[in-house]
């Protein structure tokens, strides 16, 4: 039988030979500021920790800053949760391209190239691009794909709070971790949806007016607090959900569709800003609940819990919404 096992093993090989040897994470962002302005802050690996998505997991983490602007200069860090690595400066064209060579230390060993290119957009504004390239060891390379995918909103996310820096009257998100909290029991009348990512924006856009006109004429029932969105499943790859849209009451109607949810802890991230970093948002919540070791309870929904209504905020910096995730 000692055929079978070496037959698998080729097979295996085979398999992982002919993923793709490389990948490639690209984002782009417009900042309303000159050229000029942001390529000097980018730059500048001094100004890294404050628009950084990987600092905000451990703020108080080590950092060595050596010749910060120069070609060679160094940027290490090393931390208990996001581990250890370097970034230095390979190559610099004023104004137009930064390079780096990315070194990951730990918790695996691994190397990238990066590059910023920088271009004039409309309005004496700034399209900047994050460009990342580099291939996973052979064992890996199954998940090239989802990393590069997370990646990917690390990026999205990174560009949006640099966005904020530079002109913090621009759309752009603030988080803030706040740990482990208990949730008392609720009940919500709901509306239910199944399929992409997509079109979900396009159900709540339509769930919530028709729940909140529903329910503003029963003033008996409506608690008037916070609406949520409860996720009970989500394909990250696919970008899929199976989700519910509610409001709270104090009690459902017969055969009136609707979540309730007992008392019970989550681990909790505020995001002020837009829904359109939510996705991002919510890749960095759960990469700060598995750096905490904790475990997810996969029997109750993730919730989001918007605690502004966008109709009375028209600033979208100013929408303040709770990503509580459930833990056991």
């Amino acid at each position: 039988m000692w055929w079978i096992f070496i037959l698998i093993l080729i097979l295996a090989l085979a398999y992982l030979l002919s993923l793709p040897k490389r990948y490639t994470v690209t984002r782009s962002i417009v900042i309303a500021k000159p050229v000029g302005e942001v390529f000097a802050y980018v730059r500048d690996f001094s100004n890294w920790t404050a628009w950084s998505p990987w600092s905000l997991h451990e703020p108080d983490h080590q950092l060595t800053i050596d010749r910060p602007t120069e070609l060679g200069g160094l940027y290490a860090w090393d931390g208990k949760k996001i581990g250890a690595g370097q970034m230095q400066h390979t190559g610099i064209t004023l104004n137009e391209r930064v390079d780096i060579l990315l070194t990951f230390l730990r918790p695996f060993k691994n190397t990238a190239k990066v590059v910023w290119s920088f271009r004039s957009a409309p309005n004496d504004a700034c399209e900047i691009t994050w460009d990342m390239q580099s291939q996973m060891p052979l064992p890996m390379r199954p998940m090239q794909a989802f990393i590069a995918k997370m990646i990917g909103y690390d990026f999205a996310l990174g560009l949006a709070l640099l966005r904020g820096k530079l002109d913090p009257t621009s759309e752009h998100p603030s988080i803030t971790f706040n740990g482990v909290v208990e949730r008392g029991a609720q009940t919500y009348v709901t509306e239910h949806f199944e399929g992409t990512l997509v079109d979900m924006r396009g159900a709540m856009k339509e769930a919530y007016p028709r729940l909140w006109q529903r329910l503003s004429k029963d003033t008996e029932r409506w608690e008037k607090k916070p609406a949520i969105a409860a996720y009970h499943k989500v394909k990250f790859m696919k970008a899929t959900t199976v989700m519910d849209m509610g409001f709270a009451v104090k009690q459902l109607n017969a055969g009136e569709a609707g979540l309730a949810l007992p008392a019970d802890k989550y681990f909790q991230m505020t995001m002020r800003g837009s829904y359109d970093f939510l996705p991002s948002s919510w890749n960095t919540v759960h990469g700060q609940v598995k750096m905490l070791k904790l475990k997810i309870d996969k029997s109750r929904p993730a919730l989001e819990v918007y605690q502004i209504n966008p109709m009375e905020a028209p600033n979208s910096n100013d929408w303040t919404t709770l990503l509580c995730v459930p833990i056991k």
